[in-house]
């Protein structure tokens, strides 16, 4: 009788010292996935970005017409440098737009850019950086995060002057934790701006490339 008890009680341990392994395990392998995060987790990952860079599909909506346009994006929160160069179209490719926070500078002197800001100002706007998103979720107070199929969505109403950017919404997949695309919509809710991230790394440059990007944006300045 105590040999069958202690046999039990042995493949009992064996089992609970199985299902610990196991979820250990998938513990591990997930650890570092960001699509294990509570929603509030995933919030102040976002909000906390200290650097990104991205290729980006751009529409921008007027009353008049579409315009679409292929973008390179790289952001370092330590030297608050922004820079956006635009890849398509052919015509308006190797434009490249830059912040320091205050100033915006424009590189390619040889075209005429004022077809830009005829098609659409806020090509040349840091409405387009995901950093701008950041910055007015800090700053307004109605904000929401919620979940959508399968998506984290951060919301915010701007408080703006600005009638075509009164609303904006960052799309997150619940899955692997990748931020997919954003909305930024007017004061009648209709989308002007429609950026889709075809590929975003977060927080991935090196000392040695924010160093680098740091000062060929004050060259170019110079």
């Amino acid at each position: 009788m105590k040999k069958s008890i202690g046999i039990i009680a042995t493949i009992a341990v064996l089992i609970i010292i199985v299902i610990l392994v196991k979820n250990n395990y998938k513990n591990l392998k997930n650890g570092n996935n960001i699509s294990n995060k509570s929603i509030d987790e995933i919030k102040e990952y976002i909000l906390n970005i200290e650097s990104y860079t991205a290729n980006a599909k751009i529409e921008i909506n007027s009353n008049k017409n579409k315009n679409t346009y292929i973008v390179e994006q790289k952001y370092i929160k330590a030297t608050n440098s922004y820079n956006q160069k635009i890849l398509e179209p052919e015509h308006l490719q190797g434009i490249e737009f830059t912040y320091d926070g205050t100033n915006l500078t424009i590189k390619n002197s040889q075209l005429n850019l004022t077809k830009i800001y005829t098609d659409y100002k806020f090509i040349g706007s840091n409405e387009l950086s995901l950093t701008k998103f950041i910055e007015d979720y800090k700053q307004n107070q109605e904000t929401k995060i919620y979940e959508e199929n399968e998506k984290v969505i951060m919301e915010v109403e701007v408080k703006t002057n600005n009638i075509y950017t009164q609303n904006k919404k960052l799309y997150i997949s619940r899955e692997t934790g990748t931020i997919e695309k954003m909305e930024i919509k007017d004061i009648t809710q209709k989308t002007t701006i429609y950026i889709l991230y075809n590929k975003i790394e977060i927080n991935t440059l090196n000392n040695e490339e924010k160093i680098a990007f740091s000062i060929k944006l004050i060259n170019e300045e110079i």
